[in-house]
């Protein structure tokens, strides 16, 4: 049990953190303009639009809002669909692009395969290896996927190989740092029993290390399947054929009721993908358990 002074001393440190948060809030939400006065829109229609949009949300447009669409235009759940099944293929593309790319910068990016012992020469070459990888990894993910999507576009033009290279790469950074130091904290016992009977590196890495980092690996990668989904939806705010370009275009003409339509689509097709990993990650803590 803490000494009475310590404990006091521990709280005491807690309550001048606290305070010292509080003050750095405060000053940058003076900086950032968010006052009483600045919260206050200076548009009298702000609040009128505001209740419309979300009163919108009660009754989300079975059909189009603008009366000069077609007869023959598809029906607007259609539409959605499809956005829905566009925004799939970016996330399924970039993501197929980016688990290979992330698990050769996370195997560069761990030093579980190293062999032991090792010369210095060897041991230089392998550092030079593993910090190239976490910089690469790093440079990749500090790029928020709009800008990369900003800066392909500009050199590609909108296609939809822009989009899912936009999406792919701070994914695979993002996905081989995590796969990196998942296959880290691995335990080793078995790749040193592998190594103790005369395996090479590599063949403990991949027998003894791998297969046991490889239900994490699994499970993570869905998470971020999850993110790319999202991600892929954005990218329709920048010109590419989406879910995103729907709501993007329906928002613009003040049309709340599509704009709700569109994002429940969007919202039930998280909810079936994350139903869907959450049964694939019971089945590999089943398998991992050794349960039938």
């Amino acid at each position: 049990m803490p000494e009475p002074a310590t404990a006091y001393s521990s709280i005491g440190s807690k309550r001048w953190v606290f305070v010292g948060f509080t003050l750095i809030f405060l000053v940058c939400a003076w900086k950032l303009g968010l006052t009483p006065k600045g919260l206050i829109p200076a548009d009298a229609n702000h609040w009128e639009r505001t209740g419309r949009f979300f009163a919108a949300a009660l009754h989300p447009a079975l059909d189009y809002e603008d009366a000069n669409v077609p007869d023959d235009a598809e029906p607007i759940l259609v539409k959605g669909m499809r956005g829905i099944l566009l925004t799939l293929k970016f996330a399924f593309g970039a993501m197929s692009l980016a688990v290979p790319a992330a698990l050769i910068l996370g195997f560069f990016g761990s030093s579980a395969w190293w062999p032991e012992p090792c010369g210095r020469g060897t041991k230089t070459i392998l550092r030079t290896v593993f910090m190239a990888s976490r910089f690469l990894m790093s440079f990749l993910r500090s790029i928020h996927e709009l800008i990369w999507a900003l800066l392909f576009l500009s050199a590609m033009g909108v296609s939809p190989l822009a989009g899912m290279v936009a999406l792919a790469l701070p994914f695979s950074g993002t996905l081989g740092k995590v796969f990196s130091e998942l296959i880290d904290e691995e335990a080793r016992d078995a790749a040193e029993a592998l190594k103790a009977i005369g395996h090479g590196p590599l063949q403990t890495f991949l027998v003894g290390i791998f297969p046991r980092a490889l239900p994490n690996l699994i499970t993570y990668s869905f998470y971020r399947f999850e993110c790319a989904l999202r991600s892929s939806a954005v990218l329709g705010f920048v010109g590419i054929e989406t879910i995103g370009l729907y709501i993007q275009l329906s928002h613009e003409e003040f049309y709340y009721r599509e704009v709700w339509t569109y994002l429940y689509l969007l919202i039930a097709m998280i909810v079936v993908v994350d139903l869907w990993g959450a049964t694939i990650r019971r089945r590999l803590q089943t398998t991992e358990g050794g349960c039938v």
